[in-house]
């Protein structure tokens, strides 16, 4: 079903502008319920699936060591209500995760006949469209990519660069660095910042392994970013006109994302616990993502020529 631009929303963006600050710990009673209209259309009424709800169902309470979301009988109505009641923003996205699992991994594969027989309205990909633009048009930071919900801080970071970055990586042949760089979003979203950084990093260096092997070019047994870089480049990875922005890119490389994970991610932080901010993880990530994009997009290029 479109997302229509009625007066309240017309309204609010000519007053106020759309929001431009994500929010993270609070999700607005509002886009609870346009939720639980996505789960109806996507899902589909109890009557016809009551196993595809007990699922759902059954996936979280186990998760959150529980034996029923809600006291409710129906057990589509106690996934409802457990969104609508909770006061905890992660068990609430746990929820929405897990079902929108279930729509892009289950419901994706069910035929015209299943969705009439089942009651669906929505295809996956039209629900998770939906689900991503409430979010975004409530001004909450996160977004479900890739099979998960991701944190998002910058929608034209996320949009022109994590994603086209996270679209490569699922390619078949990158599963290393794709399951590193998942992984550091995981860590950045539960507040692990420390270990986001180590895996953007080592999302990085994968990729450039990745690069080498599939171009049959040999580097050092425990090769860094650095000397992964130096492979690349004797290897003309780009175009020679770009030999001057190579090397400005391999000195932001050494003091940006390698820097920052010596700094932050992979050594002793001596007698007292040294916190590492948020924003330096968020900087890690994008830059990771943004360096991830520029290789496969150059050694993509370079194949075809």
């Amino acid at each position: 079903m479109p997302v229509l631009d009625l007066f309240s929303y017309r309204n609010r963006r000519a007053a106020d502008g759309i929001p431009d600050v994500y929010i993270y710990d609070e999700l607005p009673e509002k886009l609870k319920v346009q939720i639980v209209h996505i789960w109806r259309d996507a899902i589909g009424p109890i009557y016809n699936n009551p196993k595809d709800w007990q699922l759902i169902h059954d996936i979280v309470a186990r998760e959150h060591g529980i034996f029923s979301l809600d006291s409710a009988s129906a057990i589509d109505k106690r996934c409802t209500n457990y969104l609508l009641k909770s006061t905890s923003v992660d068990e609430a996205l746990d929820l929405i995760e897990a079902s929108f699992i279930y729509i892009d991994r289950v419901a994706r594969d069910f035929n015209d006949f299943e969705r009439r027989n089942r009651g669906i309205k929505l295809t996956a990909d039209a629900a998770i469209k939906e689900l991503n633009e409430r979010f975004q048009r409530a001004g909450m930071g996160y977004q479900f990519e890739g099979g998960k919900l991701l944190r998002v801080d910058s929608d034209l970071i996320h949009s022109e660069i994590v994603q086209p970055a996270l679209q490569y990586l699922y390619e078949p042949g990158f599963e290393g660095p794709c399951d590193e760089f998942m992984k550091a979003h995981t860590h950045y979203r539960v507040g692990e910042t420390k270990d986001a950084i180590t895996d953007a990093n080592n999302a990085f260096e994968s990729t450039l392994k990745t690069i080498c092997d599939q171009r049959r070019w040999s580097y050092p047994k425990g090769a860094r970013a650095s000397d992964l870089l130096k492979v690349v480049r004797d290897h003309d990875l780009l175009p020679g006109y770009l030999d001057n922005s190579f090397d400005q890119l391999a000195a932001t490389l050494k003091s940006g994302l390698p820097k920052v994970r010596e700094e932050e991610g992979a050594h002793g932080q001596g007698s007292k616990p040294r916190e590492t901010p948020a924003y330096v993880a968020a900087y890690a990530l994008h830059l990771a993502a943004a360096k991830i994009l520029f290789l496969i997009e150059a050694h993509k290029a370079t194949q075809q020529m």
